[in-house]
């Protein structure tokens, strides 16, 4: 300890201790400053990780440097580091020249600085001059090569891609900011479809220090809400805005939801984690909802061609059994007209074996009949008369066949004329007629 402080104390030259070995604040100060300033006479490279980022109202940058994987405790060595605004442009024309990085929280960096003792805070500082792109290219691709080596290993790389995506996902859960572009670009696509989606919105950040808990945490919120299918969209921004899409827990919740989940993250060059094992990709917010959109309206597509088809099958089957049914019925009218024709002939025979015998009877009728007119006429009155005999009635009308009684009134018929008689002889013998009148 005698030693150091010698050493101190050379160093310090006319801001000596007392001769009792005390220091005065600015004594050791200034001893301090410029032990430091001999010490590191040149700026150095210095790389850690960033926490605490902040912007202050002059314009300054302030930050803390920290060990990288310290873990969420943040225990162990840090340095403080300011990046004046003079020095800004410097900084940013390096980032810009590395492809666009910025400087956030959680960002491991190497940087140019020069190491400075400032007396009013007694803290040791570093002076920001310059970064390394390149350095944190490196480390980003590392830790993203590390992260899906990670994933494949255990299976989840894939896992959420073979999730069975619904034939028209409607019902969409959307992780993004509030109020962002990015929010409104996707929902403008889907609402421009014509197609009836429902958008269930989980507000988070997506990027920052709390981008990571509000990414896993809406993912396990949507994933046990009633939707079909969830998009995580951001716009676009520079390569370390996209960190949290790389972080493995971000991955790991993505690959283990139970719904597909659709990336769309703004950026037009690089691939994500989480692009890598979520079910579809996409590269801009309005380029996933499109991807939902072509779904629904490819399945509305099979749809109206089934129905086309479905349309036509049934007017082709309906030809062909009209065509049959007229088969059958031209079949059946020749198969009733050979069981038909028999039993038709027969009748026709039959008819004029009928009529052949009708016509006899009724022949043989009209012989019956002229001979019994024949018969009538001979033995009519008229023809009995004609041959000289009368017919006698009596006053009732009845033909007499015996003698009448005396004073009986009797009418005597003969062919040509009719009289009337009163009977006053006695009835002659019949048998007396041939002795008495000859």
């Amino acid at each position: 300890m005698s030693s150091a402080v010698e050493g101190f104390e050379a160093v310090a030259g006319d801001d000596a201790p007392q001769p009792d070995g005390t220091w005065s604040v600015s004594d050791l100060a200034a001893a301090i400053e410029e032990t430091i300033r001999r010490a590191f006479s040149s700026e150095v490279w210095v790389r850690g990780e960033i926490i605490g980022y902040s912007q202050a109202a002059s314009g300054h940058i302030y930050f803390n440097l920290i060990e990288p994987g310290m873990g969420k405790d943040r225990r162990g060595a840090r340095m403080r580091v300011a990046l004046f605004k003079g020095r800004q442009r410097f900084v940013n024309r390096d980032l810009a020249a590395g492809g666009g990085l910025t400087l956030d929280d959680g960002i491991e960096v190497r940087i140019r600085a020069e190491v400075e003792y400032y007396a009013g805070s007694g803290q040791v500082q570093l002076i920001m001059s310059g970064v390394d792109p390149h350095f944190t290219l490196g480390v980003l691709a590392a830790d993203r090569e590390r992260t899906l080596a990670e994933l494949a290993a255990s299976g989840l790389l894939r896992r959420n891609a073979a999730v069975p995506l619904p034939l028209v996902p409607l019902r969409v859960g959307l992780i993004t900011a509030a109020g962002s572009a990015a929010h409104a670009d996707f929902v403008h696509e889907l609402t421009a479809s014509g197609y009836a989606f429902e958008v269930l919105l989980c507000d988070a950040r997506v990027q920052g220090v709390t981008a990571e808990a509000d990414l896993v945490a809406a993912l396990r919120t949507l994933g046990s809400a009633e939707v079909d299918v969830i998009a995580v969209v951001r716009g676009g921004g520079d390569r370390t805005d996209l960190l949290a899409f790389d972080l493995a827990s971000v991955a790991k919740a993505i690959a283990t939801c139970p719904l597909p989940v659709f990336c769309g993250i703004g950026h037009e060059i690089d691939t994500s984690v989480a692009d890598q094992v979520a079910h579809t990709a996409a590269k801009t917010p309005t380029a996933c909802a499109a991807a939902l959109v072509a779904h629904v309206a490819s399945f509305d597509a099979r749809l109206v061609r089934a129905r086309r088809e479905l349309h036509r099958t049934a007017r082709s089957r309906a030809a062909a059994a009209a065509a049959r049914l007229a088969a059958a019925r031209g079949a059946l009218g020749l198969l009733a007209e050979r069981r038909l024709g028999r039993p038709r002939a027969r009748l026709g025979q039959a008819r004029l074996r009928l009529a052949h015998r009708a016509e006899r009877r009724v022949s043989e009728a009209y012989a019956q009949l002229r001979s019994a007119a024949a018969v009538i006429a001979a033995l009519a009155p008229q023809r009995t008369l004609a041959r000289g005999f009368s017919i006698t009635r009596a006053a009732d009308g009845t033909v007499v066949r015996s003698m009448p009684a005396a004073g009986a009134t009797i009418t005597t018929q003969t062919l040509d004329a009719e009289f009337a008689s009163t009977v006053n002889a006695p009835a002659i013998d019949p048998t007396d007629r041939g002795t008495d009148n000859p």
